[in-house]
């Protein structure tokens, strides 16, 4: 349970600052989403071409916030870490491609911007949500007070108490009553008047 809400705390977070950094400079004064997301695939690279809104690195990092807010609605770790996937793969992709261009990659005046550590910082959070979100499906799942015993086999729900009783009935319904050794009729003791 605690798992599930920090995962899903982290989802929220890193989805946040993913959508906002790519509002903000990623190199120079260039926002993220002016950089076509054609400009990593092509021979030619990064050119001074502006992007739209969707067609833009803005329509990735849109997906990726779907993604992530999918995984909270399904508590699925596998999509918390796809959206984690799709933010840093493209993030570090613009960055290869960037240096083609730039031969550098430097903070400050005319180099890396804030935008582009805000989208990455939130891709590294969607992978920590997606770890928490696997802890919590692993951990203690069919354990516990509440566990629905396995077809064919009875278990007490806590350990120790009883013994386990084999036999047909179906999940969910209680064993037939069973005589242990010094009980009589009605299950009273011997010892009982």
């Amino acid at each position: 349970m605690i798992r599930n809400v920090f995962g899903a705390v982290l989802a929220v977070l890193g989805a946040a600052a993913v959508l906002l950094g790519v509002f903000q400079d990623w190199y120079g004064s260039r926002t993220g989403r002016s950089f076509r997301i054609t400009q990593l695939f092509t021979d030619v690279g990064i050119t001074g071409d502006k992007a739209a809104l969707f067609n833009g690195l803005f329509l990735v990092m849109l997906v990726a916030a779907v993604v992530a807010a999918l995984a909270l609605v399904f508590r699925s770790g596998w999509l918390a870490l796809l959206a984690a996937v799709l933010v840093l793969g493209f993030t570090i992709l613009w960055m290869v491609r960037q240096y083609q261009i730039a031969d550098s990659l430097t903070f400050g005046e005319g180099g890396l911007g804030w935008g582009w550590a805000s989208t990455m910082i939130g891709g590294v959070l969607l992978l920590l949500s997606a770890a928490a979100m696997f802890g919590a499906g692993g951990a203690g799942a069919g354990h516990g007070r509440h566990a629905r015993p396995r077809r064919g086999r009875y278990e007490e729900p806590e350990p120790g108490h009883g013994e386990v009783v084999e036999g047909p009935w179906d999940t969910g319904q209680a064993p037939p009553p069973r005589h242990h050794p010094g009980e009589g009729e009605g299950g009273r003791g011997r010892d009982a008047a």
